[in-house]
């Protein structure tokens, strides 16, 4: 019996490397859960501070935004290569190379910067999303904790911290199943199902807990019928489809051929997020509206998003 109980505390007892992996991905989940909820705070007061001091400086976005497009482009290509784009690209990438991800693609040196010039440019106006930053930063974290008890990276890391992480940060556990599936997973098998959901379950309760059982983004009250559900659903599907694919198109298009239509800022990336800083604010001076937009989770009221 006791030679039972020894064989099995070393084939699944927390120095070993199963229970080392488990120590790992609970505490990398605590972790991500406490890091996505504090980079959602940040993020909403740094979008509440930019509203505020448009709203008594109306030219502010001028002279503030095409700067700080540009200094963010030249602190990014000069010491943080590694934190450029959404985040979901390196996080992609790092899954066919965990060894890679360690020392560059999600580094903490990288999340660190991600986090702060994201912050950065949330301040001064752009329109950026934090999701690619959250997964980018959680994977970052997953990996942090494994290197920290000696675990093998396996892509399966990576998959369970981004996840984590968008489950976490707008309190959708479901969508970050669906995050995993979708972006991260080209093989899903059931190993990294468990993973997954760990991690997940985990880091929703850390966020559940501390910012309570909130809708982050509204709770729409109105309703349609099932006739009129019926007739809409196919038109806003094809029409959301349509549109989502030619913006997207668009934007490849713009970025692969921009130094031929724009000869000016070929080679000169700085030069052009200067020129883009220009075009965010000058529309949102123009149509009256702001660049950023505060969103504050609901609680308890219906509201629409």
């Amino acid at each position: 019996m006791m030679r039972t109980l020894a064989v099995m505390a070393r084939r699944y007892g927390p120095t070993s490397a199963v229970g080392r992996r488990r120590i790992a991905t609970g505490t990398g989940a605590v972790s991500i859960g406490l890091a996505a909820l504090a980079f959602a705070k940040a993020a909403d007061a740094a979008n509440a501070t930019f509203t505020a001091r448009v709203a008594s400086i109306w030219w502010l976005p001028l002279v503030v935004t095409p700067l700080a497009f540009g200094i963010i482009a030249w602190v990014t290509l000069r010491f943080v290569p590694e934190a450029a784009g959404s985040g979901i690209p390196q996080v992609i990438a790092a899954t066919a190379d965990p060894g890679r991800a360690r020392t560059v693609l999600l580094s903490m040196r990288a999340a660190l910067a991600k986090l702060v010039l994201t912050l950065a440019a949330l301040l001064a106006g752009a329109s950026v999303g934090r999701e690619g930053p959250t997964v980018q930063v959680s994977a970052a974290i997953m990996l942090w904790y494994h290197r920290l008890f000696r675990v093998a990276l396996r892509p399966s890391m990576v998959i369970a911290g981004g996840a984590a992480g968008v489950a976490a940060a707008f309190n959708t556990p479901l969508a970050g199943i669906t995050f995993a599936i979708e972006e991260l997973a080209d093989a899903y098998e059931q190993r990294v199902a468990l993973l997954v959901m760990t991690a997940i379950v985990v880091a929703g309760i850390v966020s559940l807990g501390l910012a309570g059982n909130y809708v982050y983004f509204g709770v729409v009250s109105d309703t349609l019928g099932l006739g009129s559900v019926l007739r809409v659903a196919p038109v806003a599907g094809v029409f959301g489809g349509l549109t989502g694919g030619l913006f997207a198109r668009a934007m490849i298009a713009l970025g692969r051929d921009r130094a031929r239509l724009i000869p000016a800022l070929a080679g000169r990336p700085v030069a052009w997020a200067f020129v883009c800083g220009v075009v965010v604010a000058t529309i949102g001076v123009l149509s009256g509206l702001t660049v950023s937009a505060v969103l504050t989770p609901r609680r308890g009221r219906n509201s629409t998003a």
